[in-house]
């Protein structure tokens, strides 16, 4: 085989290089407005569960489609857990300032609160990617989902935790985030989800070996 050919390790690595950075960019000027994150996060994992499973379009292009169709819903979606989000940290505050019996029951409220949370934060956009569900269907599918996966979701509070440490404690690794930290984190658990939504999309599944069993036979 050649490595330099269009089909070699090589040309597959640089294309896939080539579409991190652009996935990432694209995220940064999506999410800009802020507001408009949920539809950026959204996007950005329906890019990249996209060219994981099919290898099928231009990355841009993916993700502005996706962005568009799927606007509404996941700028809805990310303002509640926006709102959800200020309200678990306001109360963490209070119950920190309060001390005594009431702060301590506050401040194990709110842990209680604040597992779901944090998985729901972790599945909710990829699960908006994948899914056409209304908005509460989407949360509750979200958390149902983390729980019944929950050793994926280890896996993805891992990298998550990983991406957030080295990015406070190691400069190289802060340029890297700088440069394509969105995409390379979307197309890590990205590969994740994959895994995670064959349980629940046996069809899929059925399509992605019938496509790997095909290139192994080329």
């Amino acid at each position: 085989m050649n490595l330099f050919s269009y089909d070699g390790p090589i040309s597959r690595f640089l294309y896939l290089v080539a579409d991190i950075v652009v996935l990432h960019l694209l995220w940064v000027l999506c999410s800009l407005p802020l507001v408009t994150m949920g539809a950026a996060n959204t996007a950005l994992y329906y890019s990249c569960m996209k060219r994981i499973r099919t290898g099928e379009g231009h990355a841009w292009s993916n993700y502005l489609s996706a962005f568009r169709a799927n606007f509404r819903q996941a700028t809805i979606l990310w303002l509640l857990l926006l709102a959800a989000g200020f309200l678990l940290f306001t109360d963490l505050r209070i119950g920190l300032a309060a001390g005594g019996a009431l702060g301590r029951f506050m401040l194990v409220s709110c842990s209680v609160f604040l597992i779901p949370y944090i998985l729901v934060l972790l599945y909710i956009f990829p699960v908006q990617a994948k899914f056409e569900n209304r908005v509460f269907d989407n949360f509750k599918n979200a958390l149902l989902m983390s729980l019944q996966s929950f050793g994926y979701s280890l896996v993805l509070l891992l990298v998550a935790g990983t991406f957030m440490i080295l990015s406070l404690y190691f400069r190289p690794f802060l340029g890297l985030m700088i440069c394509c930290g969105a995409g390379l984190y979307g197309y890590l658990t990205s590969s994740v989800f994959v895994q995670i939504f064959r349980r629940y999309l046996p069809d899929e599944y059925l399509d992605d070996l019938q496509k790997t069993d095909f290139y192994q036979d080329r």
